[in-house]
């Protein structure tokens, strides 16, 4: 004979057993002891969270002959049998697979007959949702007047696909997904009960893929413990997706923005066999995870690196681009390829809207000062317009400097080119906002970094202490003395209209 799986092992007995759904208990214990119980009854909620584990346990609690406060004895002819599965008066009934009107006629006329041995006759309907319009017109009468002798509990996870009539005649009960913490507890009394050998950080894995699920997770570790111990390993090898340690590795190079270190650290991932919509599931839980540190709401000091790096909007951004190419991964065959664009297009902060327009002011704007440096001459525009006479090019506007704190030998020099630099490389996306500055220049113990009006938004972003701190911890090591950083923007200067500038803005046609 085949062994049980452990969630058939595992299923809760009594009232007590029940994890996660402590408010549903609460309710129907209370009902339990003061007699007032209810006909029908409505359990709906994620798939795996105790719905039709707790209607038995309900069904057996209220016919129990030794009933010791609120929980069944165990012990009488009644929870024998009921746990026997062999009791006449416990029916369970699949709706997928009896959802006609023949079979619910059948039901309503089996209702009028008195238990066998039951003080109440307990009809559970599982799966209710699939029931035909039929059948609920034909269960309605039934369900809303039956005989004092019986109880329906019906069972579903979608419960908007009922009839509004059917959930107004029952007591309705709405499941929670099981906290994470909870299902790792569970695990740890089933792993030593069972002389499963296992880390926490497995049981842990194992309790965040079941996504709020006790029997999903109680089925993972069934599976996990064929490997032997149940390590963060094997239960990485069980689920399809890439170690922790490789997952945060990857997310690492995305915070550096290092495309190539990026692509590399995903290849290795799906050499190592991980399953690619697993591994973009686990990627958008770092990135939740992180947008909920970045919020005060946890804390991870792995993450907290990368979260400064990358900042609150980024990690928001991300999050949202892994959860449309999650759903565009299930329409398409090849799903590497949606999984190498998606971490692409995190690292491309120019694809959004605000990015490409700044992107393109940019590039017009440096494409309008080579032509000012050269002193090219604007060529006529295309429509017929009378021709001007060429002016010659103005002055070269004079380069702007950077100071340096005064070191040692008395040089000054590129401090922020070279805080610029190491920027670029240790906070990427700091990086691109300090870069737009106008300039900087140090007094005392401060860096002052200037901005023209055009860059308000990076100005702002600067102002932020985030952007401050990864801007002093560069330069910490190179020993200039800076302690602070302050922000500058400076006001629009009021420039008379320059006919040529336009012409020349209408000539460019791509950028």
């Amino acid at each position: 004979m085949a062994r049980k799986s452990l969630y058939r092992v595992w299923r809760p007995e009594k009232f007590a057993d029940v994890v996660g759904q402590e408010h549903i208990v609460r309710v129907l214990t209370g009902e339990i002891e003061s007699g007032r119980l209810s006909h029908a009854y409505l359990f709906c909620g994620p798939r795996g969270t105790g719905k039709t584990s707790l209607a038995k346990i309900l069904a057996r609690a209220v016919n129990c002959e030794s009933r010791n406060g609120v929980e069944s004895c165990g012990k009488c002819g009644i929870c024998a049998a009921s746990a026997a599965e062999t009791l006449t008066d416990i029916v369970e009934i699949d709706a997928a697979s009896n959802n006609g009107v023949d079979s619910v006629r059948e039901l309503r006329d089996r209702v009028n007959l008195l238990p066998s041995i039951c003080r109440y006759k307990v009809y559970i309907i599982d799966e209710v949702h699939m029931l035909s319009p039929g059948a609920f017109n034909a269960l309605l009468k039934t369900l809303e007047e039956p005989p004092a002798h019986v109880i329906f509990i019906l069972a579903t996870t979608e419960p908007h696909k009922l009839p509004a009539t059917v959930r107004s005649r029952c007591q309705r009960f709405d499941f929670k997904r099981i906290p994470v913490p909870a299902i790792a507890e569970r695990l740890k009394t089933v792993c030593a009960a069972e002389g499963f050998k296992y880390s926490p950080e497995a049981l842990i894995a194992i309790a965040r893929a079941a996504e709020g699920g006790m029997r999903d997770a109680l089925s993972l570790l069934d599976q996990c413990a064929a490997y032997g111990d149940v390590t963060e390993e094997n239960v990485a090898e069980t689920l399809g997706g890439g170690g922790s340690a490789m997952v945060l590795e990857l997310v690492r190079r995305i915070s550096r923005y290092d495309e190539k270190g990026a692509l590399l650290a995903l290849r290795s991932l799906l050499d190592s066999g991980a399953d690619t919509r697993t591994l973009i599931k686990d990627l958008a839980d770092v990135f939740r995870r992180m947008l909920w540190i970045s919020a005060g709401a946890d804390a991870d000091p792995e993450l907290e690196p990368l979260i400064k790096s990358l900042g609150h909007g980024s990690c928001l951004r991300a999050l949202d681009i892994l959860i449309k190419k999650e759903y565009e991964m299930r329409q398409n065959l090849r799903s590497d390829i949606v999984l190498e664009t998606a971490v692409l297009a995190i690292m491309c902060p120019e694809d959004d809207d605000i990015e490409a327009g700044r992107a393109l002011f940019e590039k017009l704007e440096a494409r309008l000062r080579k032509l000012e440096e050269n002193g090219a001459a604007v060529p006529p525009s295309r429509e017929s317009a009378p021709e001007k006479p060429e002016k010659p090019p103005g002055p070269r506007p004079a380069p702007k400097t950077v100071k340096k704190a005064p070191s040692e030998n008395g040089g000054d020099g590129g401090l922020w080119n070279a805080a610029l630099a190491a920027l670029k490389k240790e906070a990427y996306f700091v990086y691109t906002h300090a870069k737009k500055s106008a300039g900087a220049s140090v007094a005392g113990n401060r860096l002052e970094i200037r901005y023209a009006a055009a860059d308000a938004v990076a100005a702002d972003y600067m102002k932020q202490p985030a952007a401050q701190n990864a801007l002093l911890k560069i330069l910490e090591p190179m020993d200039c003395g800076i302690t602070a950083v302050s922000v500058v923007l400076e006001k629009t200067e009021e420039k008379p209209e320059n006919p040529d500038i336009l012409e020349m803005f209408s000539e460019i046609e791509e950028v």
